[in-house]
C-alpha cells in the first residue's frame, strides 16, 4: 500500500476510516440523487456560513466530512475504491471473527485438559489405589499375625500352651 508523505519525506498518520454512508445517514447503494439530497439537507444545518450554534469548529469539521462524503460517493472511480475499502474491512472483521471463534473453542480445550491434568494430579491413578489397597492389606495382616503371637505368648504365660504336656491334659478354659 502506498501512504502519503509529508515534504520532508516521512510517512503521515492515516486518518481512522471514516464511513461516506453513515456520515450522510444513507444505506450503502444509495443514488447519486439519494446522496445529493441528504448532502443537501445535512449541510444547511452546519455550513459555515449558516450556523449559529455553540460549536462553530465542531460545525465545519462535519461540514467537511459531508462535503468529502458527497464528493466521494458521486464519483464513480471514488465510490468503487470506497466500496472495496468498506469490503475488505468486512472480509477483514469476518476472518478476525472466525479465528476468534477458533481461539475461543482452542482455549477451551485447553482449559478442559488443564482441568483434567489438575485432577489426575490429584486423584490417586488406579495403580496407585491399587498399591494403597495392597499396603493397607499388608497392614492388616501384619496387625493380625502381631495379635496371634500375643495370644500365643498369653497361652504361653497361663500354661495352656505347654510343650511337655499332652492335649489332653490341659487345664480347664480359663
Amino acid at each position: 500500500s502506498h501512504r502519503a508523505s509529508t515534504p520532508q519525506g516521512t510517512p503521515m498518520p492515516s486518518a481512522p476510516f471514516e464511513d461516506y454512508y453513515e456520515v450522510l445517514g444513507l444505506q450503502r447503494g444509495a443514488s447519486k440523487a439519494e446522496v445529493s439530497r441528504a448532502y443537501r439537507k445535512l449541510s444547511l444545518e452546519v455550513h459555515p456560513d449558516r450556523y449559529k450554534g455553540p460549536d462553530p469548529d465542531g460545525a465545519v469539521a462535519r461540514f467537511l466530512k459531508l462535503t468529502q462524503a458527497k464528493e466521494v460517493l458521486e464519483d464513480d472511480k471514488a465510490r468503487a475504491a470506497f466500496d472495496a475499502v468498506v469490503d475488505a474491512k468486512a472480509a477483514h472483521r469476518a476472518r478476525q471473527e472466525a479465528q476468534e471463534g477458533g481461539r475461543r473453542k482452542m482455549r477451551e480445550e485447553l482449559e478442559a485438559r488443564e482441568a483434567a491434568a489438575k485432577a489426575a494430579k490429584f486423584a490417586p491413578s488406579a495403580a496407585a489405589a491399587a498399591a494403597k489397597e495392597e499396603r493397607e492389606r499388608e497392614s492388616a495382616e501384619a496387625a493380625a499375625r502381631a495379635e496371634l503371637q500375643r495370644e500365643i505368648e498369653r497361652l504361653r504365660r497361663t500354661g495352656r500352651l505347654d510343650p511337655t504336656r499332652p492335649a489332653a491334659a490341659a487345664p480347664a478354659a480359663a
